[in-house]
């Protein structure tokens, strides 16, 4: 028995250094990938996850100030088209009544010249041929019936009626715009068809006047009208804009 104890001692030393080399090997495999950090260590190392922190925080918030001004940008983007759209329709509406364009539309068409000789029975009176004769005044009171009933866009023999035009008689021919016409006089306006027609039927109107003193009066109601531009530029020397 003395002699197995060496061999004893031996044994259970070996045995006691493989069980120290067993937990050794698995206290490494089970802290694989930890770092052991010193007190000093741990504290930057907490600072700087503070720091990173901090900084994500304030780099969302500049995100966020950039989107809204995004945001606003596109509104006012947005809303400056609209601004500048429905300026450029004001103009073209104001180009389109003041004859600075042509423009087109229902309407009707006027025909009016002097009354024949058959309508006096071959008399040749001066007072009768007054009567079948075309004036400015009568041209006067057509468009004027013409703008009562609701025209838009008045021309006398392709001159655009402005609202400075003058309607002058010059011996055989009305002055419009500077520019003498000959008769025939051809009417166009631009508006409600139905309205202008049925206005201009009346009984009472100046059209019937026309036709009761015998001078030629045709009228054609048209789908579509076409009125061209006034021919020449506006004169406005001595109108200004009121503050």
């Amino acid at each position: 028995m003395k002699k197995n104890k060496p061999s004893l001692y031996l044994f259970l030393a070996s045995l006691v250094v493989g069980i120290l080399v067993v937990s050794n090997i698995s206290y490494e495999e089970n802290n694989y990938g930890r770092v052991l950090l010193s007190a000093k260590e741990y504290q930057e190392a907490y600072n700087n996850r503070n720091k990173l922190y901090q900084e994500i925080a304030t780099l969302r918030d500049l995100y966020d100030k950039n989107l809204n001004k995004l945001d606003k940008y596109k509104t006012s983007t947005k809303s400056n088209e609209k601004v500048l759209e429905d300026m450029k329709n004001e103009v073209l509406i104001n180009e389109m009544l003041l004859g600075y364009s042509s423009v087109k539309g229902q309407g009707i068409k006027i025909i009016i010249s002097d009354g024949s000789v058959d309508f006096t029975l071959g008399i040749d009176d001066p007072y009768l041929q007054e009567l079948r004769t075309v004036h400015n005044y009568d041209m006067m009171q057509v468009i004027n019936e013409l703008k009562l009933a609701g025209a838009e866009a008045i021309s006398i023999n392709n001159q655009r009626i402005l609202p400075n035009s003058e309607i002058y008689c010059s011996w055989a021919f009305i002055s419009i715009n500077d520019v003498k016409l000959p008769s025939p006089f051809v009417v166009r306006a631009i508006g409600d068809k139905d309205v202008l027609d049925n206005y201009l039927n009346k009984s009472e109107s100046y059209t019937k006047q026309l036709l009761n003193r015998g001078i030629n009066v045709y009228i054609e109601k048209n789908d579509e009208i076409v009125i061209p531009a006034v021919s020449g530029p506006v004169k406005t020397d001595f109108i200004h804009r009121a503050k």
